[in-house]
């Protein structure tokens, strides 16, 4: 029994690790987790599903784990506040232009095409698929257009939004990156209570962007680097903009190369009008962040590029662990590694073990 336990939990990975098809699922019910520290403190709220050893990285650069769920209660405990990249001096305080030279290509697309916005549309999924959120694909792209990027937008259609979606948008992810873009986002918006995302940038009223990266895939130490670059870039130029940035359970396609985000516009709570607004601001934070402008090319290059090769070695080290584990299968020394392979595997929390004890 435990030997084909361990083989299941190993092929799992292997596939995993190979196609990047492992996907975390996000509540369909508009219902939402709470996320509370030790001290039953509220840190945050989402809509999307977590595991035990997904992090967060909340707005102050605060890094919790999650180590528990019960019902919509998700226990986080805190690890360290992190330092985010450093922005280059002659970037600091100053407004991304044309005359910063910014030239590259970006994609964007948008898995779940129905989502929308209730204060705007009133309801949070139009069945057409063509939801709100696309408006906010639509003001990215024309914002970085003007920045002098050439922009590939998608409006290609994934529903219903259920836990195929993100294999359906495989397939748009892989046309897109046929136009070598310098880096491809995904938005979606989440669903929270609207002050979990409801901000003024400037006097004026935006909602918060919260950025995903997911842990399954070979590019994740890359494109969490670049999830803390924009960040950084964004709390220089618009402090108070990023929400903050989970790395969790799920690959969301960001197995296909690095500067591969995630970003949630707001909630299904607040206004598509808010969620536009902060499109123009990102479509000035993500040419900085992305190393496409002379000022942050340098910059960008070597600390996405720093991530990209400690993924490098994590795959070393896997590879290393699994030729192991088949040892240890032959030996009959299986309980802890195999409770490794299913945390990484993602098939199921810590009360999910109790058949390596039988």
């Amino acid at each position: 029994m435990k030997h084909r336990m361990f083989a299941t939990v190993l092929v799992a990975l292997i596939i995993t690790l190979s196609t990047g098809l492992g996907q975390a699922q996000e509540r369909t019910d508009q219902g939402y987790y709470t996320l509370r520290d030790e001290r039953d403190r509220v840190i945050t709220m989402t809509g999307r599903e977590l595991d035990p050893g997904d992090h967060y990285i909340a707005g102050d650069n605060r890094l919790f784990e999650v180590t528990g769920i019960e019902g919509d209660t998700v226990t986080v405990r805190y690890l360290e506040t992190i330092e985010l990249p450093a922005i280059t001096a002659d970037f600091l305080g100053a407004q991304v232009s044309k005359s910063d030279e910014t030239s590259g290509v970006v994609g964007i697309y948008h898995t779940h095409n129905a989502e929308s916005y209730v204060p705007s549309s009133g309801t949070e999924s139009k069945d057409d698929g063509r939801g709100d959120i696309l408006k906010v694909g639509q003001a990215l792209a024309a914002g970085m257009e003007d920045m002098g990027l050439t922009v590939y937008w998608s409006d290609n259609s994934h529903i219903p939004h259920d836990g195929q979606a993100y294999m359906r948008s495989r397939r748009t992810a892989t046309e897109l990156l046929q136009k070598k873009p310098d880096t491809l986002l995904d938005l979606h918006r989440d669903a929270t209570p609207p002050e979990i995302y409801e901000t003024e940038i400037e006097g004026v009223p935006t909602t918060k962007v919260r950025l995903v990266v997911g842990r399954q895939n070979q590019n994740r130490e890359a494109n969490l680097e670049y999830a803390k670059r924009i960040k950084a870039v964004a709390d220089d130029m618009y402090p108070g903009l990023v929400e903050g940035i989970f790395d969790a359970r799920g690959n969301y396609n960001q197995d296909l190369g690095p500067k591969m985000i995630l970003m949630e516009f707001g909630a299904h709570t607040t206004s598509l009008e808010q969620a536009e607004q902060a499109a123009e601001y990102f479509a000035k934070v993500i040419p900085a962040a992305a190393g496409l402008t002379t000022s942050t090319q340098g910059a960008a290059e070597s600390q996405i590029g720093g991530g990209a090769n400690r993924a490098l070695v994590w795959m070393i080290v896997v590879v290393a662990v699994v030729v192991v584990g088949f040892l240890l299968v032959s030996q009959g020394k299986i309980g802890s590694l195999t409770a490794f392979f299913r945390r990484e595997a993602g098939l199921g929390r810590d009360n999910d073990h109790e058949d390596d004890h039988k």
